[in-house]
């Protein structure tokens, strides 16, 4: 049976989305929108972002539905699907998809396909009046880590979530507890980049409006109390040949069986670029002031720039599988950044140590932060993050220079907003300035 509506959604430089219901019979075609979404903060301020705002007359992007995303929805009677965007009949070049297929275009020129495979932690908030916010951590004395049945959830939303991502077809790994009461996990299956992270949008919104249903907050917000963990977006990328039936064994390229650690060079090098552009990857990875008070030593959270075997204290995770299994694990990305944005970076990281041929060096042994083995770390903040993207030229221009500007401009608006109310950094601690201005959208 086909539902009568379908949600075309697009994602914006927050990493929200944004479109349009459309009756079934006219699902496929063109929608248009004002291109100045894309350069508009959390408090809907449009930004002076040359040539996509009042410069050019506010003029429209047009959105394109992607016929192969329709799915099953959460809603009644709607599918969901995504769109790409247009700006003046080219891809729009703010777009943080268009971002993400212009890096899997390259990859694809050089004979490989990138495959992602994503992590997604939340907490799980219940309402309280009297918490800053209005919204506080759930209490489970009997919660543990990767907990199951009240071990691990007392809302039955575990299992609402799993019920609906499977019937939509988000290829589920699994759902389970994290580490504290009210965290969990959501893992989808690996698939190529681009449909991957347009799963991870999609469950996104399918998250928290399935928890919103039942009177709870679902928040992917970094660090939403600084007494827990924080959550975070991994990103577990591989490489198969272009064109290859990537089900089949022996397609993983990062896998050598006679090379060292079972890396292969090219493994090597990816590595390598994604630590040589550690700091970079920080602001579109890390997108929030709140998001740094994640990136600390200590929380296991990508702080390090560096790599390891199966140690988590590393940013840079090769998990113990080998042969098909083979995979970079990128700690870094908090749970609120942009699934399509920290993707193309990554992407992008990789790419650049394969054409400069970079090397990975040797990988963390032991305990990272009682004896890490480089003094190279995440900026302490988003100010300094969006600096160091700033300086890396390669980067900058491999993810797009007008989408670099319009993206620091809303981050750097951002910043403006918690210094003019009278905000001092401390990581110590989540403000009711952040749990205010982040959880209405995380």
């Amino acid at each position: 049976m086909v539902n009568r509506r379908v949600r075309v959604m697009w994602c914006d430089l927050n990493g929200l989305s944004h479109g349009r219901y459309v009756p079934d019979r006219r699902f496929g075609h063109h929608g248009h929108h004002a291109v100045t979404t894309l350069t508009m903060g959390l408090d809907r301020d449009i930004l002076p972002v040359e040539g996509y705002a009042a410069d050019v007359g506010f003029p429209d992007l047009t959105s394109v539905p992607v016929l192969e995303s329709r799915r099953n929805g959460w809603e009644v009677d709607t599918d969901v699907a995504v769109a790409s965007l247009e700006y003046g009949h080219q891809p729009l070049a703010i777009c943080p998809r268009a971002a993400l297929v212009r890096a899997v275009e390259v990859w694809r020129a050089l004979g490989y396909e990138p495959m992602l495979g994503f992590e997604l932690e939340f907490y799980v908030l219940q309402p309280a009046g009297d918490a800053p916010g209005g919204w506080a951590t759930l209490d489970n004395p009997s919660h543990r880590v990767y907990g199951l049945g009240s071990g691990g959830d007392t809302t039955g939303l575990m299992f609402d979530l799993f019920d609906r991502a499977e019937e939509m077809g988000l290829d589920v790994e699994g759902i389970m507890g994290e580490f504290h009461p009210g965290q969990m996990e959501l893992n989808l299956h690996y698939a190529p980049a681009v449909e991957s992270a347009d799963r991870v949008f999609i469950a996104k919104d399918m998250t928290r409006e399935v928890a919103a249903a039942k009177g709870y907050k679902l928040t992917y917000l970094g660090r939403p109390n600084a007494m827990l963990v924080g959550s975070g977006l991994h990103i577990n990328a591989s490489l198969v040949p272009t064109g290859s039936d990537y089900t089949a064994p022996g397609q993983n390229v990062l896998f050598d069986p006679a090379a060292e650690h079972g890396l292969s060079s090219i493994a090597r090098q990816c590595i390598g670029g994604l630590i040589d552009h550690h700091e970079a990857l920080a602001a579109v990875s890390a997108p929030l002031i709140n998001s740094y008070k994640r990136l600390q030593p200590g929380l296991l959270a990508g702080y390090w720039a560096n790599w390891g075997l199966d140690n988590r204290i590393s940013t840079y995770r090769i998990p113990g599988e080998r042969g098909a299994a083979t995979r970079i694990e990128n700690r870094m990305p908090c749970s609120s950044a942009n699934p399509y944005l920290a993707a193309a970076a990554m992407l992008n990281a990789m790419l650049l140590g394969v054409a400069d041929g970079s090397e990975c060096g040797t990988p963390q042994l032991g305990d990272g932060d009682a004896e890490p083995n480089t003094d190279r770390h995440t900026p302490h903040t988003l100010a300094e993050a969006l600096d160091a993207l700033e300086a890396d030229g390669p980067m900058c221009e491999a993810l797009g220079p007008d989408l670099v500007r319009a993206f620091t401009a809303i981050r750097r608006a951002e910043i403006g907003r918690w210094e003019t109310a009278g905000e001092t950094w401390d990581p110590e601690t989540i403000s009711e300035w952040e749990l205010n201005e982040y959880l209405p959208f995380y």
